[in-house]
């Protein structure tokens, strides 16, 4: 497909249409695709050099959206920045990108340096001002080629610098004529949790862009009120649900969030996490006329390449919820320490081919070489760094992160063991394992458990879950606390929030 002509085609056919719904603004297709027209000559006619990434910072505002389409029909790729991003992190991004200008939809409370901000002011100056800037034409000649960088985004580095994953128009459009399938090809109500930052929002963005759909996007400050959220959900009838299993675990904590309030659901996509029994049956118990979807990938593999329908048979047949089937023009198998590949069955590091592998990490070759390369069959491939295997009928288990084999007092631990085997305790909806340290060394264990709300307390849980555990586990695994909590700490990406669990011991 050509993503810029579908958009450009649902403008032309439904300029009425609501492309982005936010809390207090909307945007048509026509609005869209003549505003970021605009927007793209000027750029044509500044000073920018040509094909160089623009970053473009905001939160959940149809301005970003405007910029995102400017920049690649203007030839360029664009990097989101979310508001909610540490200073450090932004400054980061600025630095490594070395763009003269960028758009900043929203002010910042830090300086930016000597980079040409361009404001939210200057882009409704340069839109009313069209006709005088010679600006009127909405095409573009200079729009993104299929192996143009599409979006950069930036990922947690090992180093503690982010790494800016770059993908390509082919890379995403490969992933759209996919994607769209997930979500029966034709136009809908996608909802929208996350941060344009995260590139988990690329499935609902683009897809729904794709489909000639309206999205529904969630700001951070709605997700805190819950019955707020229902309620928005409900009145814009989302029938697409995107998010991380962790939102939807949070949401469940709101009584209204069932299928009779909410009837226009069809699907739930989850990607970002693992999806655990107890969330899917939770989910199923709650909405059950509504299709739960699992799927995986990595940032650099364009947002996911497997997915899966997660039934009752499956959820009561399987120990580990699989996370799917692999997409056409992708591939997967398990690898063992030495590279070598694995048998269907059997379990190692997970490694991807196909036609949505990322170029590399901007600027950043020595990262490249180490997650990409050349396997023995001639493909190029990346090494996710996650653990699982691919069964002999071709379905994809993710187990956890190599990364997340410790070493304490001699024993080697994997600590998705651990949750794995504390999320099928009595009473225990979600567990999350993290090490504590003293002078630098890992010195024991700490469970953080989701618990019931309807519970029993008025026995020592803590030791009943000790003991529970300790009859599935060697002691040597049962962790040393036990912190009960109503619930978990999130991510700005919905993801959960290790490091507050860590600041909490």
């Amino acid at each position: 497909m050509n993503i810029l002509d579908r958009i450009r085609e649902t403008a032309k056919r439904e300029p009425e249409k609501k492309a982005f719904v936010f809390e207090d603004e909307f945007i048509t297709y026509g609005q869209l695709w003549y505003r970021s027209g605009v927007l793209a000559k000027w750029i044509e006619k500044s000073s920018i050099g040509p094909k160089l990434p623009i970053p473009v910072y905001g939160h959940k505002n149809s301005f970003m959206l405007v910029c995102f389409l400017a920049c690649v029909r203007s030839g360029h790729a664009y990097v989101p920045m979310d508001t909610n991003m540490p200073e450090k992190r932004i400054r980061d991004i600025l630095e490594t990108v070395n763009s003269p200008v960028a758009f900043f939809t929203e002010l910042p409370s830090f300086e930016t340096g000597d980079i040409d901000i361009i404001d939210r002011e200057k882009i409704c100056t340069i839109l009313k001002c069209a006709i005088s800037y010679g600006l009127t034409d909405p095409d573009s000649k200079y729009e993104n080629k299929k192996d143009d960088i599409h979006y950069m985004i930036f990922t947690s580095g090992s180093t503690g610098k982010p790494k800016g994953v770059q993908i390509t128009t082919r890379n995403l459009e490969n992933y759209l004529d996919w994607a769209e399938t997930l979500v029966e090809n034709k136009s809908g109500i996608f909802m929208n949790q996350a941060p344009f930052s995260f590139d988990l929002s690329v499935m609902d963005t683009y897809t729904g862009l794709a489909t000639g759909s309206t999205v529904v996007c969630l700001n951070r400050k709605m997700t805190e009120n819950l019955e707020k959220t229902v309620d928005y959900l409900k009145k814009n009838k989302v029938n697409y649900w995107v998010s991380t299993p962790s939102f939807a675990e949070l949401c469940l904590g709101n009584e209204k969030f069932n299928g009779e309030n909410l009837p226009e659901i069809k699907k739930f996509l989850f990607c970002g996490e693992t999806l655990t029994r107890q969330l899917a049956l939770k989910l199923i118990s709650r909405f059950p006329y509504t299709d739960i979807i699992n799927t995986y990938g990595p940032t650099e593999t364009t947002v996911c390449i497997t997915a899966v329908k997660i039934t009752e048979e499956i959820i009561n047949e399987e120990e580990m919820l699989p996370v799917g089937y692999v997409k056409a023009g992708s591939g997967m198998y398990a690898i063992d320490k030495e590279g070598g590949r694995l048998s269907a069955g059997e379990r190692g590091e997970l490694v991807i081919t196909g036609n949505t592998l990322s170029l590399g990490y901007f600027k950043n070759e020595e990262q490249t070489k180490k997650h990409f390369y050349m396997d023995t069959a001639g493909n190029r491939a990346y090494k996710t760094g996650d653990l699982g295997y691919v069964n002999e009928d071709g379905c994809v288990y993710v187990s956890g992160r190599a990364d997340d084999q410790i070493k304490l007092h001699g024993y080697r631990i994997e600590l998705g063991d651990i949750e794995k085997n504390l999320a099928g305790l009595k009473d225990v909806d979600e567990a999350a394992v993290i090490t504590e340290k003293k002078d630098g060394k890992i010195n024991s264990l700490a469970a953080f458990i989701l618990q019931k709300p309807e519970i029993d307390t008025s026995y020592n849980r803590r030791k009943a879950i000790r003991r529970e555990l300790g009859n599935r586990l060697p002691a040597y695994m049962v962790p040393k606390k036990v912190i009960l909590l109503n619930e978990f700490p999130m991510t700005l990406n919905g993801k959960l929030d290790r490091k507050k669990l860590e600041s909490m011991l």
